[in-house]
């Protein structure tokens, strides 16, 4: 499954000053066919699930049904308010405790950081312009199947496996981006 976002979102800058992000406020869109509003943290199936857009992923063979989705990039956002003492800080972050990989993090349109790898925790300081009263954090998450793809011919080597059987359903080339295999195949067969 594609798994997209956070397990924690923060916005810090101390210690005794900390405001998540977490929520059931997130907007995600493809920009296409799907929006929904959902909670954080969560992922791309969990949210559609609950907004009832899509069937229960692990019903029948709605898993290969549904693999269509991890060949979209996906948008999450969320609308925030800080005081005036969290904006007057000097030393402000985000820390993304887990963040499902490839993923470009904007406040108010200030490219904040860029991750691509889901094995580790991000922390990135946000510059003091980029912070206002009112806020719009905005993450764009690039299809796991597409980096991977891009990464193989960027390689140049033919580096096995290629792809899982096909009994599996699986997606291709798992050796090419920093994500937990199984989102790329079960051998559950």
């Amino acid at each position: 499954m594609f798994q997209a976002l956070v397990f924690l979102l923060l916005l810090c800058f101390s210690n005794a000053n900390r405001i998540s992000l977490s929520g059931n406020d997130w907007m995600i869109t493809d920009n296409g066919n799907y929006t929904a509003q959902g909670s954080i943290p969560g992922t791309v199936h969990t949210i559609l699930l609950a907004a009832n857009k899509i069937p229960d992923p692990y019903l029948g063979y709605n898993d290969v049904n549904l693999r269509f989705l991890v060949r979209k990039d996906w948008v999450f956002s969320k609308n925030f308010i800080l005081t005036p003492a969290f904006i007057a800080s000097n030393n402000v972050s985000i820390h993304l405790e887990q963040i499902d990989t490839v993923a470009n993090i904007t406040i108010n349109r200030c490219l904040i950081g860029k991750t691509n790898n889901m094995f580790l925790r991000y922390v990135f300081p946000i510059p003091s312009p980029c912070l206002h009263a009112e806020n719009v954090i905005q993450i764009d998450f690039q299809s796991p199947i597409t980096y991977a793809l891009e990464q193989s011919i960027a390689y140049n080597v033919t580096v096995p496996p290629l792809s899982p059987p096909v009994s599996q359903h699986g997606e291709c080339l798992v050796q090419f981006i920093r994500k937990e295999p199984c989102s790329f195949s079960w051998d559950w067969v």
